[in-house]
């Protein structure tokens, strides 16, 4: 044991050695690259203040360059520190998930957009390198849990997986002080010029565990689930299948026929996801044991009589019938815009078909219990699939064609069914969501996704042997090309929910200034000039302070006060005492006016002409007359004018009972709600102010499409021209599996009162 001891630390210290070496020439490297490279970007035509933000960064990187280098080494040596500490207490160290070398960088809502865009550049980096180096980092996993006699079950444990040099790259580059925008260039070149080398330094850590005698043999493999017979159709015999401990819960058939159908109570919400999937499939295969027996039919074996068909006979079956499909499917899939779905009902009659041809039986022999609900399982998944409102038509045209795949796979791969995480599952999952964001009813899309999802569709078709390995390379595939998508979308609808809510802001502000200024010259007779002043470069200038400054500021007292100073002066009795107060105020006023006109950039001939027609109103009240007031006509058009110009609050009063209902419950959506015009053209609520009812849309490559009120929304509604989509948080075969339970245990209900009013 103290040798196998010896060996351990031995190997742990020869790949940190490895790694900090390696590390250090190449990080040398980097940080000399970027040095130059700053300067070419610096020197580029940019917005604002970018060019000097890369100088800023490149004196930055120069002159800390050795702290830099530094903290990047002493972040790795940590991680190995790390690692020997977890050794030593026999846990698994998980990665922080919130940091980009964990798997769940997608938690950042309650982070600062800058923490935001830089975790999610790493946190796509570290993937991408993930997936190029899968192969030696599934073997340094291995080879690691051997010296350290304890399992790892994610490479991302490893001390120099890719989320290491990712954090160490964080941490080394918060010392400089760089802005967000040259940082998120380093990180590019990060992954440029330092992340290549990873795949030669895993390379060489696993030589190194070879030389020491660890797992010299081992090859890379993707393990298979434990659960049900995993083997594929290959000409041999078939292994017997065991009935596992889930299956002899299930009643049998001649239990089901005594005791007759009775509906089954669903598995709890508060339960683990894993378990509340097996609980749920558990309680599927009861209720179609049930129901099957109740109404059996002659391809059904009766109990007691021999199952005819093995599993290999039946895999046999379904990849014939796959080639079939796939010719069939060939040209229909062609175009990807015009796709007819797949007979899901005469696709299960040509199973029974085929196999009655593999058995050259006049009859077709009959099948087993678990064979017929494995069928019917897999068929009412897809009959649900083509009827989820979330998906548009063409993607689920596209995916009922994974049909007899999926139903082959569910013969050998019994977990596909209670696993939430067996590739297959995902691969459908990320296909249909995928689809519901950015393809719509019309056929239209953006980011050739649906070329994406046809593509791996025919793939899956064109697959002999589907198994396991073959499904994850796909779904990394898939995944891969919807994260870059959706960084770029992210970043879009950043954007546009920014300028959204300033715009809304604005509104709120103006509609502040417009109510304040009213309040103010309600019932009081103000000449026109005066009005205009008021209601509309004051107002401007009202709204620049307020939110600039907030209301509790002195600059806002001030405006109010030069509002109620002007409507002072047109009210003055006479007296000496005041006009000699009054003209002491007005210099005060005048410097006000001309700091406002200049603040706003307003019309220097139009600024002088209003200044002189305030201070004839004025000179005329010194003498004791009374300036001529705004006709009600003009009156009445400067404040719809300024009303027009604040936008208009959101007024319910002439909306109907059902458009009103249907404001309460945009109120309560999401944001990130999709909506469905009648030409099947989608639009997704990236952002709304439940307050001023104002809704922005997004079209699917994420572009800001335009503002809606909540008036203008609910009367789409009403009148049938637009749909809100219903949106689920479960995936696609999730919620299909939830409405399969909830469709059978309403069979076994209604059956269950019929036999009881009949008897």
């Amino acid at each position: 044991m103290s040798n196998w001891h010896g060996l351990s630390d031995r190997g742990v210290a020869m790949i940190r050695e490895l790694v900090l070496e390696t590390s250090r020439t190449a990080f040398k490297t980097f940080l000399h690259t970027v040095h130059d490279r700053l300067i070419d970007y610096a020197q580029k035509p940019t917005e604002g203040d970018q060019g000097f933000e890369f100088l800023h960064a490149r004196s930055q990187i120069s002159a800390r360059h050795n702290e830099i280098l530094r903290i990047f080494l002493r972040s790795l040596d940590e991680a190995f520190d790390r690692f020997a500490e977890q050794e030593q207490k026999g846990g698994i160290g998980a990665v922080d998930a919130g940091s980009p070398a964990g798997k769940n960088a997608a938690n950042i809502s309650l982070m600062e957009d800058a923490d935001v865009e830089e975790d999610l550049a790493l946190s796509s980096i570290r993937k991408r390198a993930e997936v190029d180096n899968t192969e030696w980092l599934w073997a340094l996993g291995r080879r690691m849990s051997m010296l350290s006699s304890r399992q790892i079950d994610e490479e991302l444990q490893l001390p120099l997986a890719p989320g290491s040099f990712c954090q160490a790259i964080k941490q080394s580059m918060a010392v400089a002080m760089i802005p967000l925008q040259a940082k998120l260039v380093i990180y590019k070149l990060f992954e440029r010029q330092f992340i290549p080398g990873l795949s030669e330094l895993y390379q060489q850590a696993n030589a190194k565990l070879v030389e020491l005698g660890v797992l010299p043999h081992l090859d890379y493999e993707v393990e298979k689930a434990k659960l049900g017979d995993t083997g594929r159709f290959t000409g041999a015999e078939p292994r017997k299948r065991t009935q596992s401990a889930a299956e002899a819960r299930i009643p049998v058939l001649q239990d089901v026929v005594t005791t007759g159908i009775h509906p089954v109570a669903a598995p709890s919400k508060d339960l683990p996801a894993g378990e509340y999937q097996s609980q749920l499939l558990d309680s599927i295969s009861q209720l179609q044991q049930q129901l099957l027996a109740a109404a059996p039919q002659h391809r059904v074996a009766r109990p007691g009589q021999p199952v005819q068909y093995t599993e290999r006979q039946l895999v046999e079956a379904a990849v014939q019938l796959q080639q079939f499909d796939q010719v069939i499917a060939a040209d229909i899939l062609a175009v990807a815009s015009q796709i007819k779905p797949l007979d899901i009902v005469r696709a299960r009659d040509n199973l029974l078909h085929q196999l009655q041809q593999i058995t050259h039986a006049e009859e077709a022999p009959a099948l087993g219990d678990k064979d017929v609900r494995t069928i019917e399982l897999v068929g009412m998944l897809f009959e649900y699939i083509l009827n989820d409102e979330q998906i548009p038509d063409c993607v689920k045209a596209l995916l009922s064609y994974l049909h007899t795949p999926i139903l082959k796979l569910a013969f050998v791969e019994s977990d596909f069914f209670r696993h939430q995480e067996h590739p297959a599952r995902l691969l459908l999952n990320a296909m249909a969501d995928a689809g519901s964001q950015w393809v719509s009813n019309d056929g239209s899309c953006q980011f050739d996704m649906l070329e994406q999802i046809r593509k791996t569709v025919r793939e899956i078709l064109g697959s002999e042997e589907l198994d396991t390995r073959k499904l994850a390379a796909l779904l990394i595939a898939f995944n891969g090309y919807v994260q870059k998508v959706e960084m770029r979308i992210r970043l879009l609808e950043k954007r546009a929910m920014e300028r959204a809510r300033g715009e809304d802001r604005l509104i709120e502000v103006k509609q502040r200034v417009n109510l304040e200024i009213h309040k103010r010259i309600a019932d009081r007779e103000i000449p026109s000039a005066m009005l205009l002043f008021l209601l509309q470069p004051w107002s401007d200038y009202m709204a620049h302070l307020l939110l600039r400054y907030s209301d509790d500021s002195e600059q806002w007292r001030q405006a109010l006060g030069l509002v109620e100073d002007m409507l002072w002066g047109l009210e003055l009795s006479g007296s000496a005492g005041e006009w000699l107060r009054w003209r002491q105020n007005y210099l005060w006023m005048e410097s006000l006016i001309d700091k406002c006109f200049d603040v706003i950039g307003y019309d220097t001939d139009k600024a002088l002409k209003l200044k002189r027609s305030i201070s004839r109103i004025y000179q005329l009240r010194e003498r004791n007359l009374k300036p001529e007031a705004a006709t009600e006509d003009i009156r009445k058009r400067l404040v719809q004018m300024s009303e027009r110009r604040a936008g208009q609050r959101a007024d319910m009063s002439h909306l109907s009972n059902q458009e009103k209902t249907i404001i309460e419950k945009l109120r309560l959506m999401e944001f990130g709600t999709w909506f469905e015009y009648k030409n099947g053209r989608r639009e997704k609520v990236a952002w709304f102010n439940p307050n001023s009812l104002q809704f922005l849309f997004v079209d699917q490559s994420g572009k800001r499409s335009g503002m809606k009120t909540g008036n203008e929304l609910a009367r789409a509604i009403s009148n049938g021209d637009l749909r809100m989509i219903g949106a689920s948080d479960k995936p696609l075969v999730e919620r299909s599996m939830e409405s399969i339970f909830t469709d059978l245990n309403g069979r076994a209900h209604a059956r269950a009162s019929g036999a009881q009013h009949v008897g």
